[in-house]
């Protein structure tokens, strides 16, 4: 009975062992082209720049090139503290970027934002910061995956 006990143990250690390296092997720091945030969208990035009132997302290839916004598609599900929610549809502006027009949208609890690229959808999700931190000023030491594709900060 031991001697299961024990292989079992052995085994679940192994397994663990495996996966947090599997994870540390994935974790790396993104530079941020606009100054922004930036999460991992399946095969691209997405990069969110809060000024003032103005809620901005840049499009990146896996290299954090910012890519030109001719006929790519986005919205944002904007969730606020008061339970509240609001999709909204990006706007392209210029060649490269994409603006959320919402007079609420500064005051985001989370968001997740969706484009649609050539027929794929990539999709990622940011959370406002605590306070005390500015948006849009995280450093990329701060930013790591997870094996899930997900962030933490």
């Amino acid at each position: 009975m031991n001697k299961i006990r024990n292989i079992a143990i052995a085994a679940a250690m192994l397994v663990a062992g495996t996966v947090i390296s599997f994870a540390q092997t994935k974790e790396h720091a993104h530079g941020s082209p606009h100054g922004g945030i930036v999460q991992t969208a399946g095969d691209y990035h997405v990069e969110m720049v809060m000024a003032k009132e103005k809620m901005t997302f840049y499009l990146l290839d896996g290299k954090e090139k910012t890519l030109p916004n001719k006929g790519i598609t986005g919205s944002v599900i904007l969730q606020f503290a008061d339970k509240t929610s609001a999709t909204v549809t990006l706007t392209a502006m210029g060649d490269d970027h994409f603006m959320a027009n919402n007079d609420k949208a500064s005051t985001f609890k989370s968001c997740v934002v969706t484009f649609k690229v050539n027929g794929k959808i990539a999709t990622a999700k940011f959370k406002a910061e605590k306070s005390g931190e500015k948006r849009g000023e995280k450093k990329a030491e701060d930013h790591h995956h997870n094996e899930g594709g997900d962030h933490q900060h």
